[in-house]
């Protein structure tokens, strides 16, 4: 069932697909309050914002070369792109995207709260690493090492 995006209850864990055959498709988020939806598309190279139903589905930042995963924060988007090495930043409407990290190997996936950026990163499938740093890229540091592929980091409530 890849590069489908499926939404699911969690407390009942029962699915819906939403958006089917969205080739790349390599991670989503939604916005808090949940309003859009976003997703990376890999193998196009782009970020996508839709509504909730998978409706009105739209490009809002191309030329990525590898993006793989979309964090939404109060005022901005965040994803990593694994081919360049870099997280990306830019506002919630895709403009302005800007790079706030690089140098990183290959992250995976990331997540925001209201004081920190989180990433995984895949620097072999066995030496993966999870780094935190401020919303504007800044204070980079791992913050578990060891992992084996990480591709994706949450963060709870």
């Amino acid at each position: 069932m890849r590069d489908l995006i499926r939404r699911a209850a969690v407390a009942a864990g029962a699915t819906a697909l939403m958006l089917g055959a969205s080739a790349g498709a390599a991670a989503a988020s939604t916005s808090a309050p949940a309003s859009h939806l976003y997703w990376a598309n890999n193998q196009a190279g782009t970020i996508v914002e839709a509504n909730l139903n998978g409706t009105s589905a739209h490009i809002i930042a191309s030329g990525q070369h590898g993006p793989r995963g979309v964090a939404v924060g109060a005022s901005h988007l965040y994803w990593a792109d694994e081919a360049a090495g870099t997280i990306v930043e830019a506002n919630l409407n895709g403009t302005s995207a800007h790079v706030i990290a690089s140098g990183k190997g290959s992250p995976y996936g990331v997540a925001v709260n209201a004081s920190h950026l989180y990433w995984a990163n895949q620097i072999t499938s066995t030496n993966g690493t999870i780094h935190e740093a401020n919303l504007d890229g800044t204070s980079a540091k791992v913050i578990a090492s060891r992992q084996n592929g990480p591709s994706g980091v949450a963060v709870g409530p």
